[in-house]
């Protein structure tokens, strides 16, 4: 019988703050179970810090320049892909494909992924959706009464607020399309997508006290404050780290993670229960990681330095082999279709630009040379700290348009694409090297690290090793 393939993915997870890859605190007890029973690939990296050029990125095998999607603001007449995608092959092959999320998963339903089966909020980034949802008090006074079956059917825009968790409601659904599957007999495919540890990190109680000061008593006590309405997350995007009650902030985000981690345990308890843990792959996942402050920037995908953006954690678990443990050489989220695929015995379509990790799982460690790319998104507002003679355009508001007013979807002007894409600072790693180009004006600025012995990349060696610069940056012309 064919595996079945669970994969079960949070917003905004950073693989540093788990205590598989040796986190201080005790985060994802479960994960690092799940870590010790499969494959812990700890350095793996995503081509963008941005939901939707992420997600298709994973499911697509394929770097953002390939599928088209390098922004979450995309038109209607953009989300048509060529790219074959994993469910998409999957189905061809007999398998039933369900997704299921909340009001970070609407990407899964905007694109055609291919997911027979979609419990999952209409596009967030649509003008109509948001005045729907009325103003920031009545939104969120009204969201108090609408977390059940008739406000998700006839206010699915106050069901799928933004920023509040509905943790324990995805984790229910999951188990109980489990329980359907199991009666059914036939190979699925399900996706399940979390929002719980995006910001503003409100997480269900007990999670925010889990590692809170139960003396602080600032604006930011239950949830990451100032993030209510689109002009105060721009604004916070342009301030310091000085404006942030940042201690609470990582304790609220870090309890996030340890209510991730706690209904994680329950869907696979119920898998386990259903009979299906034999014979069912299981992935954990993210589509980033968070930088708080680390290089000067706060948020997802505002910097190339470091790698609280574009590193996640990545687990997979095989139960009809042993797994690997830690994996530690540079692996990529493009190599996540091919790899499931292969070990679900299908072919791997010609569109794929990942490689399968299959044989890395199975205890094969011979060579595994690969070149992970990563570039910042579309900043809401100019970063604080950004070099000063960097390329720059306007602030996300002026960026943006309507093209077709029936609709309401929020896209990117074609004015500003090609000085949104020449702005992005991008990076290419492999086990050994690091190479980060940052968009300045009127050449971009190589900086090159030799990762094995310096792995701060305190120390940049363009100047003495310029053939190493070259021949590196040539990869950046062949994605």
């Amino acid at each position: 019988q064919k595996p079945n393939i669970v994969m079960l993915g949070a917003d905004t997870l950073r693989a540093d703050h788990l205590g598989v890859d040796g986190y201080h605190r005790d985060t994802s007890p479960f994960i690092d179970e799940l870590a010790v029973r499969g494959t812990f690939f700890s350095q793996c990296y995503v081509p963008s810090a941005r939901t939707a050029p992420s997600l298709i990125s994973l499911l697509t095998g394929t770097w953002p320049q390939s599928h088209g999607i390098r922004t979450n603001f995309t038109s209607d007449t953009q989300t048509s892909l060529d790219a074959s995608s994993l469910p998409s092959t999957l189905r061809k092959a007999g398998y039933e494909t369900i997704s299921i999320s909340d009001w970070t998963g609407s990407d899964f339903g905007k694109f055609n992924l291919g997911f027979e089966k979609l419990d999952v909020p209409p596009d967030q980034w649509n003008l109509k959706y948001l005045i729907r949802q009325g103003p920031k008090d009545i939104r969120l006074f009204l969201s108090l009464f609408m977390h059940n079956r008739l406000g998700k059917k006839y206010l699915p825009e106050i069901y799928y607020l933004a920023g509040v968790p509905l943790t324990a409601h995805l984790g229910k659904s999951a188990r109980g399309e489990l329980s359907r599957l199991a009666r059914s007999g036939k190979p699925f495919f399900l996706n399940v997508f979390m929002g719980t540890t995006h910001p503003p990190f409100g997480s269900d109680y007990p999670y925010y006290t889990w590692f809170a000061d139960q003396a602080y008593a600032g604006e930011s006590k239950f949830a990451m404050s100032r993030l209510g309405d689109p002009d105060e997350i721009i604004r916070s995007q342009k301030e310091p780290k000085e404006a942030f009650d940042l201690d609470q902030i990582i304790n609220l985000y870090d309890g996030s993670i340890r209510q991730f981690d706690e209904e994680l345990r329950r869907i696979i308890d119920h898998l386990r229960r259903c009979g299906l843990d034999g014979n069912t792959i299981i992935v954990v996942y993210s589509d980033h990681g968070m930088e708080f402050f680390e290089y000067n920037t706060w948020g997802q995908g505002n910097n190339i330095q470091g790698a609280a953006s574009p590193r996640i954690p990545l687990i997979i678990i095989d139960p009809r082999q042993k797994g690997a443990g830690r994996h530690g050489k540079v692996v990529r989220s493009i190599d996540v279709m091919p790899t499931l695929l292969d070990l679900c015995g299908l072919a791997i379509p010609p569109s794929v630009q990942g490689r399968s990790l299959a044989g890395l799982m199975a205890g094969q460690h011979g060579a595994c040379d690969l070149t992970a790319y990563f570039e910042t998104g579309e900043w809401l507002a100019k970063p604080p700290g950004q070099h000063p003679e960097h390329l720059t355009y306007p602030e996300l508001l002026e960026l943006l348009e309507i093209p077709d007013e029936s609709s309401g979807t929020l896209a990117l002007k074609p004015g500003y694409e090609k000085i949104v894409n020449l702005s992005r600072d991008t990076m290419l790693r492999n086990d050994e090297w690091k190479l980060e180009r940052l968009a300045l004006n009127p050449r971009p600025l190589y900086r090159l690290f030799n990762i094995r012995q310096d792995p701060g990349c305190r120390i940049d060696l363009s100047a003495e090793l310029p053939e190493m610069v070259q021949a590196l940056s040539k990869l950046f012309d062949q994605l």
